[in-house]
């Protein structure tokens, strides 16, 4: 993977939390179930984001077009796109019965290379019996961020089991993430996974950890995560959080609590989206204006809300340093 080019005078943009869907057409790509398909949240974005207007004869195609179309016509100068791996059964087969929501590594590997601005994000599930293998193969291959879903692919993050699998990526220098707060977009296995707290036997290896929307839960869920998240980055100078999803209804109050968090906490909030769930306008309407030139990019008006809180001078591009992929200051 090339380094990323660090222009003298500015910071990159980087969006840390983005995704792409495959609807089944090919399942080795991805694919999401039926019944995944069939969801009410599903069917909405699927008619609000307008995706049948784009270029491609499937809807897997329509919704890499759309993604490769915003990416190159965003201001973002580069998008970590995530992959999503299967479930797993104790004995690390995979379940694709029980598999709502999958993308291949392969899949975002091949998009890194359609595109310079994008960086693959990939997905391992550590209960599968290959996690080593694959984190070595997804390393090679140029990946330096590997995505656990800790909800959907029912992974207890706080399990000792793992430890080779954090030891190894630490030592490889891949930043790992984790969701937390709760899920509510596809088939959850466990909610209980998403403590920040539960982060704490990877952090302990000493590799850099991101929670993945810093342990926030919508409005209507009965407990928030999000104080824990807070105390656990006071213990881990290794642990970051993004503010992926932050910007939707909601959860729009998530962004004003996070802004007002110490200095030591800001300073390590990464700039995410979760494209293409798109942001909400209207909470933030007296910060961007009724018509931002921003609205027709999911990427660019998720930014421009996120830009106008108060984070870390290093928010938009600290993840390159994270994963070691920013280039060395030009001589002279």
């Amino acid at each position: 993977m090339n380094t990323a080019a660090q222009t003298p005078g500015e910071q990159p943009l980087v969006d840390a939390h983005t995704h792409v869907f495959c609807w089944g057409e090919n399942p080795r790509d991805g694919f999401l179930s039926a019944r995944t398909r069939r969801a009410w949240l599903t069917r909405l974005l699927l008619r609000l984001t307008a995706i049948q207007k784009e270029e491609g004869a499937t809807i897997s195609e329509k919704l890499r077009s759309r993604l490769l179309r915003h990416v190159h016509q965003s201001e973002l100068d580069y998008v970590v796109v995530l992959a999503q791996d299967s479930v797993y059964r104790d004995d690390g087969t995979r379940d694709d019965l029980a598999t709502h929501f999958y993308v291949s590594n392969d899949y975002v590997l091949d998009l890194a290379q359609r595109s310079t601005k994008i960086l693959p994000g990939c997905s391992i599930n550590p209960i599968r019996r290959d996690a080593l293998a694959e984190l070595e193969r997804v390393c090679e291959a140029g990946c330096r961020l590997v995505k656990i879903h800790t909800a959907i692919q029912g992974v207890d993050p706080a399990l000792s089991r793992f430890d080779g699998f954090y030891r190894r990526a630490a030592d490889l220098g891949v930043v790992l993430m984790f969701h937390t707060g709760y899920e509510h977009s596809c088939t959850v296995r466990s909610q209980k996974f998403t403590d920040p707290t539960r982060l704490a036997r990877p952090l302990e290896h000493g590799g850099v950890v991101i929670a993945a929307h810093c342990g926030t839960c919508a409005l209507f869920d009965p407990e928030t995560y999000y104080p824990t998240f807070v105390q656990m980055m006071r213990r881990h100078d290794n642990l970051y959080g993004d503010t992926a999803i932050m910007a939707s209804l909601i959860r729009w109050t998530s962004l004003w609590r996070l802004s007002r968090a110490e200095t030591d906490i800001t300073s390590r909030i990464l700039h995410g989206s979760d494209y293409p769930f798109p942001p909400a306008r209207l909470p933030f309407v007296l910060r961007t204006g009724l018509f931002p030139p921003e609205r027709h990019n999911g990427l660019d008006m998720d930014l421009r809300i996120k830009q106008s809180f108060r984070f870390g001078s290093a928010y938009t591009c600290q993840l390159l340093d994270l994963m070691g992929l920013r280039s060395p200051p030009r001589d002279g």
